[in-house]
């Protein structure tokens, strides 16, 4: 297993879907999942934070909370819900040659965590990138979505991040755009407000091109 894993030393390829509340990057993972299983790709789809045993305790620990988590404390149970995964299962399947599809990654901690919470970023970077080995998504698509018609989205059922407030939500939004604008090439920004079919035509439109690139 490398210890700095790249786009040189994997054989696969890393796409994450981000954005904020009821943008529908999940649905679009799903779907983008089944499709390339559909085509006879080799492609898995995991969420975080997530994935593995320990990951999932996690993920019921941070987002249904029953008191009070500094964001120190939230920050470093997301990292360690990101280092089991990529250790025990990212890794793996790109070096198997899989298309490994993750609902949240890094994007995730510094959008909501350092723009959201008001962490320092560069903080944030560096305790992400030894969580992660200093891996990167080949491809990032964020479906963007303004705050106040992600609210409107919200499931009966909320998490911890649901119950927010708009102003948190607005930084996380601008967090992503920032982020973004900063690495074009590695980001695909839509617009969420479109129909779950218009969206999937365009992620398939960017996605395809990377696969047969890296045939």
């Amino acid at each position: 297993m490398p210890a700095v894993p790249d786009s040189t030393t994997t054989k696969g390829l890393l796409i994450t879907f981000e954005g904020g509340e009821g943008s529908g990057k999940s649905t679009q993972a799903a779907r983008l999942r089944d499709r390339l299983a559909a085509e006879g790709r080799k492609a898995i789809l995991l969420r975080e934070p997530g994935g593995t045993p320990l990951g999932e305790q996690l993920r019921q620990a941070i987002l249904h909370r029953t008191s009070d988590m500094t964001p120190e404390a939230e920050l470093l149970l997301f990292l360690a819900a990101r280092a089991e995964l990529v250790r025990s299962v990212i890794l793996p399947a790109l070096d198997d040659g899989a298309i490994v599809l993750c609902d949240r990654f890094s994007d995730s901690t510094l959008a909501y965590q350092g723009f959201g919470r008001g962490l320092d970023l560069e903080t944030v970077r560096r305790l992400d990138a030894f969580a992660t080995s200093g891996l990167f998504p080949d491809l990032t698509v964020l479906l963007d979505l303004p705050a106040e018609v992600g609210s409107k989205r919200k499931s009966a059922e909320t998490d911890a991040f649901q119950r927010e407030d708009g102003g948190f939500h607005q930084r996380v939004r601008q967090g992503y755009l920032t982020l973004a604008a900063a690495s074009p090439s590695r980001w695909l920004v839509l617009d969420a407000t479109l129909t779950p079919d218009e969206i999937e035509a365009l992620i398939r439109k960017r996605v395809l091109p990377r696969l047969e690139a890296a045939r």
